[in-house]
Formats: structure tokens, C-alpha cells, sequence
């Protein structure tokens, strides 16, 4: 299952299909990667138990949708769009504005983000995987 789609994209940027671009296929599937990338890389060695390797289909991707909207404007649109003037743009105070968003979303999503431990299928309270946010770890 995919994380987000073309439809989620356009319900935070209504103009979207305005600017030229249209396929946005490729800017998802980076997306989807990069946050997985990050998901393995910052949150899954923090787990309780971090036995194993990380497995993309085990979390819930529904939890992410906003964070991954917010990445694939700052990241991947936006920068098409903008002229890069030395005074700036329309689209470079976006791609900041997402940028920030991203990274708020992000914080929140991997504080309770649920990963499917025993591979049902299913997800319950005992896979919530909530983070303190004073952990040490090593």
C-alpha cells in the first residue's frame, strides 16, 4: 500500500496540476523511499526491541501521509517551479514553509507510530511504538 497519492498532494496544494508537470509518479516513489530511508535510519534503531531488520510494509502508512505530502512539495515539486531569483520566489518561501512542516509532522508521526511486530496484518495498542522524548540512546 502506498503511502500517499497524487489525490493527497492536491488537497494541500489545490493548484498543483497547474504549473506543467504531469506526472508525479516518480516524485512519489522517491518520496516513499526517502521516508523509509528515514524511518530505518532515525526511528526503527530506537525501538524497544530493534531485533531484525526494518520492514517498510510493517508500518502503517496511514500515519505518514501528511509527513510524505509535506516532503514531496518541499523536496521534489517545488524546487520545479521555482525561478531560484536571489530575492526569492513564491515557491522558495513554500519550500520552506514545507520543509518546517515536514520536519514538525515527521517529529509527531514516529512518536506513535504503529509497526505490525507479529505480522497479522493488524494493528493494536501493543504495537504503538511510542517514544519518550528524553531517550538516550547508544
Amino acid at each position: 500500500m502506498a503511502i500517499f497519492t497524487e489525490d493527497n498532494i492536491v488537497e494541500y496544494f489545490p493548484d498543483l496540476h497547474n504549473y506543467g508537470i504531469q506526472d508525479f509518479n516518480e516524485f512519489i516513489t522517491k518520496t516513499e523511499s526517502d521516508i523509509h530511508r528515514l524511518l530505518r535510519i532515525e526511528w526503527f534503531p530506537t525501538l524497544r526491541t530493534s531485533s531484525g531488520d526494518y520492514d517498510p510494509t510493517k508500518v502503517k502508512d496511514s500515519q505518514l501521509t501528511r509527513s510524505a505530502v509535506y516532503y514531496c512539495l518541499f523536496k521534489y515539486i517545488l524546487p520545479q517551479l521555482t525561478q531560484w531569483a536571489v530575492e526569492g520566489d513564491s515557491f522558495q518561501t513554500q519550500i520552506e514553509f514545507y520543509s518546517r512542516a515536514f520536519y514538525d509532522e515527521f517529529d509527531l508521526a514516529k512518536r506513535e507510530l504503529f509497526y505490525d511486530w507479529n505480522d497479522d496484518g493488524t494493528y493494536d495498542e501493543s504495537e504503538r511504538e511510542l517514544q519518550p522524548r528524553q531517550r538516550l540512546v547508544r
